[in-house]
């Protein structure tokens, strides 16, 4: 196999690009892309031997100025793509770190963490994974919490557990009914006694959100009246990092910000601009102890 060759001789031989290619009758970009491609399939794995953070500086900094338990930051990059993969590798190494052996971890709907996910090697935790809400309608995306926490368990010999509920309900006795199901009452009681919460931040300003951009224009309205500046675990908060109560409030079923704080341990992982102001509320009125995010992301919140 071409990319094998190419692999071995880089790798194990300390061939350059160029002798590479002269010795294959290949290009030097040839080469290149090979070695690249190899790196992305997983036939060839690097492991870097260093304990030291990219951003040690700036980790402890965040955990001064909010004081966090815990800072993984990534570093920003243009490509898309690539800044993804970083924040992912990232993140798993955060994962690694806050999910113990025999302990229970509550998930919440985001893209960012079903990222790490996806990411996430197989190894074996015996954790149990439990949802903090129901789960959005429509077609599946990987983010929602009882996806996260199936495949989070898989990953890690652990337990899901399924919430039989919506993210929203369709009005707030809709809600009740929910919560009067045995089945979802034993699920939030094990969401509230975890050890460890994982979400992301959801922020007003960003109309593109998995929970706020799936909202209608008038209860968008609604909750920026209200002084919503975004969420976590489907429960928003205003600009002190108070509960934004009201019509949708009502409607969700999944724990209340009172319950997600009482849990010892709470991870976001989220970046970018659109988030930085919710983030900042979030850090600062303790609502997150630990943090992955990106270098921009940091600088902003430090700035």
């Amino acid at each position: 196999m071409l990319m094998g060759r190419v692999a071995r001789m880089y790798y194990e031989l300390g061939l350059t690009h160029q002798e590479i290619a002269d010795t294959l009758g290949l290009s030097r970009v040839r080469v290149t892309r090979l070695l690249a491609e190899a790196r992305e399939s997983g036939m060839v794995e690097i492991i870097v031997h260093v304990e030291e953070s990219l951003f040690a500086a700036e980790e402890q900094a965040l955990l001064s100025r909010f004081g966090l338990r815990q800072a993984w930051i990534a570093p920003s990059i243009d490509d898309p793509a690539k800044a993804a993969r970083a924040m992912a590798t990232v993140g798993v190494e955060a994962l690694a770190s806050v999910i113990e052996k025999d302990t229970t971890v509550a998930m919440g709907l985001s893209t960012a963490v079903a990222a790490v996910v996806e990411a996430f090697p197989t190894r074996s935790l015996g954790a149990r994974f439990v949802p903090l809400t129901g789960s959005s309608s429509g077609l599946a995306n990987g983010a929602s919490p009882h996806e996260l926490t199936l495949a989070l368990a898989r990953r890690t010999g652990g337990a899901a557990f399924h919430l039989p509920a919506p993210l929203v309900a369709a009005s707030a006795q809709a809600a009740e009914s929910a919560y009067a199901d045995p089945g979802v009452r034993d699920v939030l009681a094990r969401a509230a006694e975890a050890t460890t919460v994982i979400a992301g931040i959801g922020s007003t300003q960003d109309t593109r959100g998995l929970l706020f951009g799936s909202l209608s224009e008038e209860e968008r309205a609604a909750l920026l009246e209200a002084g919503a500046i975004g969420d976590i675990g489907g429960r928003f908060f205003d600009a002190t990092g108070a509960p934004v109560r009201g019509a949708l409030d009502h409607r969700v079923v999944g724990l209340d910000l009172d319950q997600l704080r009482a849990i010892p341990h709470r991870l976001a992982i989220a970046a970018g601009p659109a988030k930085l102001d919710a983030l900042r509320v979030a850090l600062s009125s303790g609502l997150v102890t630990m943090l992955v995010t990106d270098s921009t992301t940091a600088a902003g919140l430090l700035g």
